[in-house]
């Protein structure tokens, strides 16, 4: 009952309206798909537990069937041998009755032929043969009734335990419905949390596309207001503007006005490089005045609009475009990208 209360509960909390997509969303999803897996991988092993004892019921059935079966045999057998007794006690009583419809019985003859001896040996011989086909008669009937016996408990036995087997069976049948309720469930979850990261992943890359138009607007408002001057030059060759490779609207290229950084950014360059644009670490995996790894600096040339940056070494860019892009990360994922510097502090 209290399963079956979950997934209803779980069910209802699937249909309810999507929320805007957010982190908060995402993570009530990743920890809703989180107890489904639980869940499920408990129900799973109850479902094991389940089919072991199926298993051992339909062994008992089983052995019972052969238990029936071989007493069944040895039923027969003694019938046979009953049988076989009954018919050579026949024997005796047709040859007895045979021989006193003449008058005299065999050892009547011996007698008052003058053998005596021979007389009472047949008469002896006589007696324990009909005696111990009474007795063989006697122990076979005992036999075949304790088996008999044996039977009936084993045909109740059986019935017990094949009423177990259909209880497990319908244990089994329960769990696996509950198995595929909850995946059916856990599907949906995990339908919802990839629309949810989808949706998060789009508000940031619009959120980037706009932090990077504002910082251009606000260059731009700066260049205009001090005469001309470029802001944040440096001694890296066309620190205002650069053409990007491969990108082109129309017949012209698209050209990359250099942002304003904020203190945090600006903190950043120095920290990280010390203002060198051209700056490559030790090992090779972080380039340029912020130091990008190649995959971060994909990431945030596509959330900045920017694809020709795409597959661009960092340190090789120019000083407009290597802003523009910790311009649309810090609007991605804020000062995360370089918790550890001083900066972060």
């Amino acid at each position: 009952m209290l399963l079956s209360t979950l997934v209803i509960a779980t069910s209802l909390s699937v249909v309810v309206a999507a929320r805007p997509a957010g982190a908060n969303q995402v993570g009530d999803l990743e920890s809703q798909a989180k107890a489904i897996t639980q869940e499920l991988v408990q129900e799973q092993l109850q479902a094991d537990a389940y089919q072991q004892q199926y298993s051992v019921a339909s062994a008992k059935v089983a052995a019972d069937q052969s238990a029936i079966v071989e007493t069944d045999q040895q039923i027969g057998t003694d019938q046979q041998q009953i049988a076989g007794a009954t018919l050579a006690v026949r024997q005796l009583v047709i040859n007895s009755y045979m021989t006193a419809g003449a008058g005299l019985t065999h050892s009547d003859t011996e007698f008052f032929s003058g053998d005596e001896e021979a007389a009472q040996v047949a008469d002896e011989y006589a007696g324990i043969a009909a005696g111990n086909i009474e007795g063989a008669l006697d122990q076979l009937h005992g036999d075949q009734h304790a088996l008999q016996t044996r039977q009936a408990e084993l045909e109740q036995q059986q019935v017990q335990d094949q009423s177990t087997q259909r209880q497990e069976a319908t244990y089994l049948s329960q769990a696996d419905a509950t198995d595929a309720q909850l995946e059916s469930v856990q599907s949906q979850v995990a339908g919802r949390l990839a629309a949810a990261v989808a949706g998060q992943a789009a508000a940031q890359a619009k959120a980037a596309t706009a932090a990077v138009a504002a910082a251009r607007r606000s260059a731009v408002s700066a260049t205009a207001s001090h005469g001309g001057s470029g802001a944040g030059s440096s001694s890296v060759p066309n620190p205002g503007s650069s053409t990007v490779p491969g990108t082109s609207v129309g017949a012209s290229t698209v050209t990359v006005t250099d942002p304003a950084l904020n203190p945090f950014l600006e903190c950043v360059v120095q920290a990280e490089s010390g203002g060198n644009y051209r700056a490559v670490s030790p090992s090779g995996e972080y380039m340029g005045a912020f130091q990008f790894s190649q995959s971060t600096w994909n990431m945030a040339a596509r959330a900045a609009g920017l694809p020709g940056l795409v597959g661009v070494r960092p340190n090789r860019a120019s000083k407009a475009e290597q802003d523009t892009l910790a311009v649309a990360l810090y609007a991605l994922d804020g000062e995360r990208p370089w918790l550890g510097d001083r900066c972060s502090g």
